[in-house]
């Protein structure tokens, strides 16, 4: 189900959003540009939502025929715009989806809406030919373009759009998000939260990844022992890690252990801790370590994340990762 009260932060973009309603001033394009996962597109489906409720009162009303369509996704008035032969839109894609389309009137409903995903992916030739629909849009046509970076459109696109900056969230606003619609436990629920940066959509992604899960449990459960066993042992492991080449958290996940680790080492509290769900073996864990090794880890760890990015020999670079942790 889609509406505004699904929406967790942005208030200031819905209650722009209702009072365009209200006030009969929709505008025919809107930018909503957020990083990936910011919920740029629930904001847009609730607005799509809300725009064709037969009730007309700014809010969907979730059981008028508009709002049951919408949801079951058999609105005949909306349209989603994506590339069909490349990762980007490209002009045959905006004439195909868009152009043969806009000029046919909504079949049933208040507005015939395009919610255009990446948007900002399009090509310039693609741009350029969307742009004579946006000079002169039809009454009845709405267009929410969807992009993380709103720099990349063309300034007479950008010009003839409204443009709204959806924020990242707290990583309290995303746990309690969590917790209450996705029953994550709490200290997991904080610790996806700080993860993903105030995504919740990064965050949801993580809770439902089984081998993110699985391989950080096995990764935490390798840096534990990792004072405790001899260089031999510790070299193996690098073989042993091969199978997490291709994942890009892995070293996120090693980062963070040492991270926390140190925080624990030198502040001693666990409300600097990210990951609360591993206090007992981070404590633990501190009174191994000194803050100037701890301080080298990390340098160690950050410069295979630099090696890895410049496509540097995996098993190679986690030996002497590796090799200065044990050093350290």
């Amino acid at each position: 189900m889609y509406g505004f009260d699904e929406i967790t932060g942005n208030g200031q973009i819905i209650k722009n959003f209702e009072s365009a309603m209200f006030h009969g001033r929709v505008s025919h394009a809107y930018i909503l540009s957020g990083q990936f996962g910011s919920g740029k597109k629930l904001i847009a489906k609730s607005f799509a939502k809300a725009l064709e409720c037969e009730k007309g009162i700014g809010l969907a009303c979730g059981v008028c025929s508009a709002c049951k369509t919408f949801d079951s996704d058999n609105n005949p008035d909306i349209f989603y715009v994506k590339p069909t032969k490349t990762k980007a839109l490209g002009a045959d894609d905006i004439r195909e989806q868009v152009l043969k389309q806009v000029d046919i009137k909504q079949y049933r409903y208040r507005y015939k809406i395009f919610i255009i995903e990446n948007a900002d992916k399009m090509t310039v030739a693609a741009q350029n030919v969307f742009l004579k629909t946006l000079e002169e849009p039809p009454g009845y046509a709405v267009f929410l373009l969807l992009a993380e970076n709103s720099e990349l459109f063309l300034p007479t696109v950008l010009s003839r759009c409204v443009t709204f900056k959806i924020r990242p969230l707290g990583s309290e606003q995303v746990a309690e998000y969590m917790v209450k619609n996705r029953g994550i436990l709490r200290e997991e629920a904080f610790f996806l939260a700080e993860y993903a940066g105030g995504s919740i959509g990064k965050a949801i992604k993580l809770s439902e990844d089984e081998e993110f899960g699985l391989m950080r449990e096995d990764i935490t459960d390798r840096l534990f022992a990792l004072r405790d066993i001899d260089l031999a042992t510790a070299l193996m492991w690098a073989k042993e890690m091969e199978k997490y080449k291709d994942n890009p958290e892995m070293l996120d996940i090693i980062y963070m252990w040492y991270r926390d680790v140190l925080a624990a080492k030198k502040l001693g509290d666990e409300k600097y801790i990210i990951q609360k769900d591993k206090l007992q073996k981070i404590f633990a864990q501190a009174k191994k370590e000194s803050n100037i090794g701890l301080g080298k880890t990390l340098s160690a760890v950050w410069q295979a994340k630099r090696q890895l990015g410049q496509n540097g020999n995996f098993l190679l670079t986690m030996e002497i990762m590796l090799m200065k942790i044990k050093e350290s």
